[in-house]
């Protein structure tokens, strides 16, 4: 319709009407270009809320997972260390206690703590990155993941490096298979360390030292940093969307 009437309008030769008419044209699509931007954007904010709700949860469970972690790899290597300063002192009798020689037996067995974020995955594999617009967020995301491949790396040296104890000196540890001292439910080895034919072997020492050096820095260096990295990623994502968990713990009955 707007075409036939600019026609008739040049065959007139009307040109303040073909003006008129230019302009509804131009504003016409300008205003039409607008709505659809507008559109787009109401999409993307949208998807953002939508992926943000789904990567807080997943770092809130991903948090309590490795809250164990944490804290049992820390206790661990101080129980080592504890041992191995008990073996090198001067004392004349010595007793370890059964959670360091459960660390002693243990000292070479180190995992990896689960550290994957299914929305970070997908956003990373998708190119889907800036569909976040906070940069605090996307940098924390990029800081923990680089963080999580350099501890996975890390620990796989350390496990590759780890010694055996209990293989490799069976007349100073004796495996006894059952339920565990500490967590009834769990089946242990539940080892007997002889700690004063332990003292009494420089290459034992040695290589428990070796170990306990080495557990320390799994657990200081791969365990925890990684952890520390997610905490960051939580409070960027919870600065980012306002979250209140003070008030969410006071409303729970």
């Amino acid at each position: 319709m707007i075409l036939r009437r600019v026609i008739d309008h040049f065959r007139k030769q009307e040109w303040t009407a073909i003006a008129i008419d230019f302009l509804i044209v131009v504003m016409g699509v300008f205003i039409g270009m607008q709505v659809q931007a507008l559109a787009v954007e109401r999409d993307r904010q949208k998807s953002e809320r939508a992926y943000l709700a789904r990567l807080h949860g997943e770092v809130e469970q991903l948090i309590a997972t490795r809250e164990r972690y944490d804290r049992t790899r820390g206790k661990f290597s101080a129980d080592l260390i504890a041992a191995v300063g008990l073996l090198d002192g001067e004392a004349a009798d010595i007793t370890l206690s059964p959670d360091q020689c459960d660390a002693i037996a243990g000292s070479a067995h180190t995992t990896v703590p689960p550290a994957d974020l299914p929305t970070v995955t997908e956003l990373l594999s998708t190119g889907r990155l800036d569909q976040l617009t906070a940069p605090t967020v996307r940098v924390a995301i990029l800081t923990y993941m680089q963080e999580a491949s350099r501890a996975h790396d890390l620990i796989m040296v350390i496990t590759d490096s780890g010694r055996d104890l209990g293989k490799a000196y069976p007349h100073l540890i004796t495996h006894h298979l059952g339920p565990s001292r500490s967590v009834g439910d769990q089946v242990w080895v539940n080892p007997d360390c002889r700690a004063d034919a332990m003292r009494a072997d420089p290459a034992f020492r040695n290589e428990l030292s070796e170990n306990a050096y080495m557990y320390n820095v799994y657990a200081n260096r791969a365990v925890l940093p990684v952890s520390a990295k997610l905490a960051m990623l939580h409070k960027a994502i919870d600065d980012e969307t306002g979250a209140d968990h003070a008030q969410s713990v006071e409303k729970q009955p």
